[in-house]
């Protein structure tokens, strides 16, 4: 270094080089981590918000799944025939999205409700909407090759069947809340309704139907706006809070089960007989059932056979051993049992002073 402290040109080089040396040996893996470590940003798009959150997601999911299960029910009963429903996917897409996403002809009845603002939509595809059709009208339940428009019968049988669907959906929403449903109107052009923006935000329910070996979808749409007055309430923790009970509810209600009288009854066998036959019906005549008497016989639960048992006796009188239980039905009786105690309980109770609870 000169005297005059200033570094000459090879000491600046010099000085240089031993900075880049040092970088090379341990200095620069530092700076080449930092430069690895991508940071997580999560894309945002303006034109589509996020409206609901997973949790209300999955709060509407439980809704449809208790629908689905109500609607293969009732279709099951009204075609004669086996109905599956099942809850496909939940997802989020504008509204111009879904009409484009439908085909035309389809049948989409407007539905609204007195405590939701707006109007949602119950879409259900024309290929699966005319098996239903033709099940009804006592056919074989044939897909049609090539989609046509509904006749005004077949729109009448459509809305008619529809307007049950919506009392079923609106029953499976009264655990958020009660409201009533109206069929507004029917239609089978998507690009005739216009019951949001097209900009505007939806959530979509779509559900998997089976009739015999014919597949279609059913959609609920509802515009972010429509649930906006109950969004508040779309999540599991405040269901739950609504279904929680003190602990003298559920010991009184557990006592009013195990008191429950229920009738037994054993059935031997079965038998059919033409009413000629059964006037004629002598002392001494022998009636031929549809069991043998090694078979096992249903032991019945309030009219539901709960368990196969086998015949004897004990003490002198006849009795049933039971061999096998039916988990399924004593479950569903148990509730159906526990529903019908806790209705009772209900109107046991006393009034409450004051006007509040």
């Amino acid at each position: 270094m000169a005297g005059n402290d200033t570094l000459s040109q090879d000491e600046i080089d010099k000085i240089l080089n031993s900075l880049s040396d040092s970088s090379e040996e341990g200095g620069g893996e530092d700076i080449v981590a930092a430069s690895l470590e991508e940071k997580k940003v999560r894309e945002y798009n303006f034109r589509r918000p996020v409206k609901f959150s997973r949790e209300q997601q999955r709060t509407i999911q439980l809704i449809h799944e208790n629908f689905a299960r109500e609607l293969s029910t009732y279709l099951s009963g009204r075609t004669r025939t086996f109905v599956e429903v099942r809850y496909a996917s939940i997802d989020q897409i504008t509204f111009s999205e879904f009409q484009q996403s439908l085909t035309t002809p389809t049948y989409m009845a407007i539905f609204s409700t007195d405590m939701l603002s707006g109007s949602a939509i119950l879409q259900i595809g024309l290929d699966i909407g005319y098996v239903m059709i033709d099940k009804l009208l006592g056919g074989p339940g044939v897909a049609f090759e090539q989609l046509r428009t509904p006749t005004d019968i077949e729109m009448s049988i459509l809305r008619k069947e529809s307007a049950v669907m919506l009392r079923s959906l609106a029953k499976s929403w009264s655990i958020i809340t009660d409201f009533d449903i109206m069929l507004d109107k029917v239609e089978t052009n998507p690009q005739f309704v216009q019951i949001a923006p097209p900009n505007e935000m939806t959530i979509l329910i779509t559900m998997a139907i089976t009739v015999r070996d014919v597949q279609g979808f059913i959609n609920i749409c509802f515009p972010s706006s429509t649930l906006e007055p109950i969004s508040n309430k779309l999540s599991t923790r405040m269901w739950t809070q609504s279904f929680k009970k003190s602990e003298k509810q559920k010991e009184t209600l557990k006592k009013l089960l195990m008191l429950s009288e229920l009738q037994l009854s054993a059935t031997l066998g079965n038998a059919s007989l033409e009413l000629r036959d059964l006037m004629n019906l002598k002392l001494g005549d022998v009636i031929r059932l549809n069991s043998f008497y090694e078979d096992p016989i249903d032991l019945n639960v309030q009219g539901m056979p709960v368990y196969k048992t086998k015949i004897g006796k004990n003490k002198g009188y006849y009795a049933v051993k039971v061999e096998e239980e039916n988990k399924d039905l004593l479950e569903k009786l148990l509730i159906q049992q526990s529903l019908k105690n806790e209705e009772v309980f209900e109107e046991d109770k006393p009034p409450v002073e004051g006007g509040e609870e």
